[in-house]
């Protein structure tokens, strides 16, 4: 795995070093974004989907838009992301993206003792930046439209396009066609292909009880109709107002296609525009015309039976210029669809369905009667023949050459350009796929893509049966854990949720700080700073006097620096004096060696050094003899841009970490030390103002009240409570990931919070599932 993190404080571009041996950096281009990528990934690794993450973005929270565009890569094969690299990405057995809401990064590192299966699972973490709502992550990554070029076209699957021009009439490459996912392959009656009242809604239909259609007429009809019902094709056109589009002219026919009603009406606002191209309306037309909307809604309402069903191409518009509430409609634009979901002209389906020629350009505006028995007898067809006739048509590749032939010519050429790249969300583009999704969540609610099952549990429990009953057949799993943010809800109001994020950067300042002393009387700050710096960069230096001897309180900016300082310079002689470096005792120290081993133990520090008193020239000649190197980061300072004198290495092997840390190596005449790595490497990207926000006064910080109130019975109590709830969160995630297939990719997000007027990031842990990650 490629190891290319930049450890410590947000630095300039191309900062790193690449040893390996005598090979020198090998660094290839993306042909889409022309980046440089890290190509790493060691020959034996052959076939197994790799991830390596770019230098600088691991320090740099990641959006809920990267976060999409890498499942959109690992699904589909979409563009390569520019914050990442995963290699092999056709051989990608599955993808799985798992929502802890309510928790966040905070409380990743809080309760990270807690965590034993994210830490050994998911080598790769993130800050998070999530957007508002709640969960929007869901809905974004369902919905998301890819463009698809007709021409160019193909999604992939694996390694075999999905033609659109040459569609196979066979049962299973029929199934992930959107007309078939929704109605299935047999001829069915009318009634199967009625919009339901959530349909109606969603696509702006007018609706009974709809505050915005209180003024509206509600044709008198039954509560339900059957197959046998009558269709009537509706049609209208609209001139533009001073109000907006008002209705000019509505047709009505009857299933066996006589005309019913074909008036023409004055609208009572000012016109603006009669739209003649389009309506065929002109102001000669409507000037004798007395009709008027109401007129019109009564006949229509006397004319249609109580079990009327209307039939129209985007019957929408047209009952909203009519001001009328229907039930029982049937939309042909909604019934005749694209591969891509997108819908087809009225003037196309005719011709090639009905061969019928319509809205023709030597005709002044479109014709409502013609258009109403159009829609009309689409409707019958598509009742008659049923769905799988209608795909059969591969209404696709006729629209690729009608939209050729009809498009307009340019600069006299005889061929019109290429139609538009159609759109098509990512939940259907799965589908179109052969793909299979699943959404499984506690709660309900989420705006996912009807192409993606959805399955509602009663339990956190029950979410996790459902993933492994459902992991064999399905490609992309999108779960959410829901019951621990109604638990933690209690924990995380505004006062206690800063406290509890106050806490946690104290705890970190602890962990980078040492007492250093007693000191000789004539010690300066500035000779102590040269003696500490050669452990890490130093935060900050202060000598006290509040005992009968010098003192200092030395604040590493670094993990590493303060347990070398510990571990290197204890017991140390300066001016004849023998001097102790020590960690403070606090409450937050106590269990401090068992939480920094686990640091150490970190896979996403897998094999990784820390290295300090080093150049950037020495490091090829001193540390390539332990063994082969997989990757340098040298730090600059982010003033001058010159490289610290501190590393981290990443060896391809533990034999080579041990052999590095055993050595006594020197540089320049002193002593380089080295330890194992600690510091998460995003760290600094969401506790980077720990020092502005938790100030000490003489070794004592300032929280010291707030850490006693916490150690009140109700708060240990309820510490004990969050610690059990983090570990039986772990254990759910840790067999999610065990159900999973090998090479499957695998995104758990803790999506954070925003309280008031102040963000708490999120966390992302990514990881590919492989033999060695069980």
């Amino acid at each position: 795995m490629a190891f290319s993190h930049t450890f410590g404080h947000k630095r300039k571009r191309n900062d790193i070093s690449d040893i390996r041996g005598d090979v020198t950096k090998s660094r290839k281009l993306d042909e889409n974004t022309r980046e440089p990528e890290l190509n790493v990934q060691p020959q034996e690794s052959k076939g197994i989907p790799r991830l390596a993450l770019s230098c600088d973005d691991i320090q740099e929270p990641i959006t809920q838009k990267q976060l999409t565009e890498l499942v959109l890569f690992a699904s589909l094969g979409m563009k390569q992301p520019c914050w990442c690299h995963l290699d092999n990405q056709k051989n990608v057995s599955g993808v799985s993206v798992t929502v802890l809401e309510g928790l966040g990064q905070l409380h990743f590192y809080r309760y990270y003792l807690q965590f034993k299966n994210l830490r050994k699972r998911y080598r790769f973490r993130c800050s998070f930046l999530n957007s508002s709502g709640a969960s929007p992550v869901l809905s974004d990554i369902f919905n998301t439209e890819l463009g698809i070029s007709e021409s160019t076209g193909p999604i992939l699957v694996g390694s075999d396009p999905v033609s659109k021009n040459n569609f196979e009439h066979q049962e299973g490459n029929r199934n992930w066609h959107p007309i078939i996912h929704k109605y299935g392959t047999e001829t069915q009656g009318l009634t199967r292909y009625l919009l339901s009242t959530e349909e109606m809604g969603r696509k702006a239909f007018p609706l009974k009880g709809d505050p915005s259609c209180e003024s509206f007429l509600c044709t008198e009809s039954d509560e339900c109709v059957t197959d046998s019902s009558p269709l009537y094709g509706l049609d209208c056109e609209m001139c533009l107002t001073e109000r907006g589009n008002e209705l000019a002219r509505v047709s009505l026919v009857d299933s066996e296609g006589r005309c019913l009603l074909d008036e023409l009406v004055k609208p009572e606002s000012r016109i603006l525009d009669y739209c003649t191209r389009y309506s065929g309306i002109t102001k000669a037309l409507l000037r004798p015309v007395r009709t008027r909307l109401k007129d019109v809604q009564a006949k229509l309402k006397e004319v249609l039976p109580r079990d009327a069903v209307l039939v129209g191409h985007s019957l929408n518009n047209d009952l909203n210029a009519l001001n009328v509430i229907h039930p029982h409609v049937i939309d042909t634009s909604l019934l005749y669809r694209r591969e891509s979901g997108q819908r087809f002209k009225l003037k196309f389906l005719a011709e090639v369905v009905l061969n019928k020629k319509i809205q023709c350009a030597e005709k002044n505006g479109h014709n409502p009667t013609e258009d109403a028995l159009a829609a009309l007898q689409l409707a019958q067809y598509f009742i008659s023949r049923g769905p799988r006739k209608v795909v059969e048509l591969n209404l696709d590749g006729m629209w690729q050459e009608y939209s050729r032939v009809n498009a307009t010519p340019v600069n006299g050429s005889k061929r019109g350009p290429a139609p538009p790249p159609s759109k098509i969300r990512f939940g259907d583009a799965l589908q179109v796929t052969g793909r299979s999704a699943v959404y499984i969540a506690r709660a309900s609610g989420s705006d996912t893509s009807p192409a993606a099952k959805q399955l509602k549990c009663n339990s956190d429990q029950e979410v996790l049966s459902s993933f492994k009953r459902e992991i064999p057949s399905c490609f992309f799993t999108l779960v959410e854990f829901y019951s621990f943010a109604e638990k933690t809800r209690t924990l995380s109001d505004d006062n206690k949720y800063d406290h509890l994020y106050q806490k946690m950067l104290a705890r970190q300042r602890e962990m980078c700080t040492v007492y250093v002393g007693p000191l000789p009387k004539d010690c300066s700050e500035k000779s102590v700073r040269k003696l500490f710096r050669r452990c890490g960069p130093i935060h900050s230096l202060r000598l006290t006097n509040v005992t009968q001897r010098t003192h200092a309180v030395v604040v590493f900016e670094l993990l590493e620096g303060a347990f070398l300082a510990v571990n290197s310079l204890q017991d140390l002689m300066l001016d004849g004096c023998s001097v102790k470096v020590l960690r403070p005792v606090q409450e937050s120290t106590l269990d401090l060696e068992v939480f920094l081993g686990e640091l150490e133990r970190d896979l996403e520090k897998e094999n990784v050094i820390y290295v300090s008193g080093v150049s950037e020239k020495d490091l090829h000649q001193v540390f390539s003899q332990f063994g082969p190197i997989e990757r340098v980061v040298l730090p600059r300072k982010p003033t001058s841009g010159k490289f610290r004198k501190h590393a981290f290495i990443k060896y391809q092997n533990a034999e080579s970490v041990e052999a590095a840390l055993r050595s006594s190596a020197e540089c320049n005449g002193g002593k380089m030390r080295v330890c194992k790595a600690m510091t998460p490497p995003h760290l600094c990207s969401w506790t980077g103002q720990t020092y502005q926000s938790v100030e000490c006064d003489s070794g004592e910080c300032k929280s010291t009240e707030s850490e006693e109130r916490d150690c009140s019975d109700q708060q240990l109590c309820h510490e004990s409570e969050m610690k059990d709830l983090m570990r039986k969160l772990d254990s759910k995630v840790g067999k999610l990931f065990k159900a999973l297939p090998d090479k499957a990719l695998s995104i758990i997000l803790l999506p954070g919070q925003t309280r008031t007027s102040e963000h708490f990031p999120g966390l992302c842990l990514i990881g590919v599932k492989n033999g060695s990650s069980m």
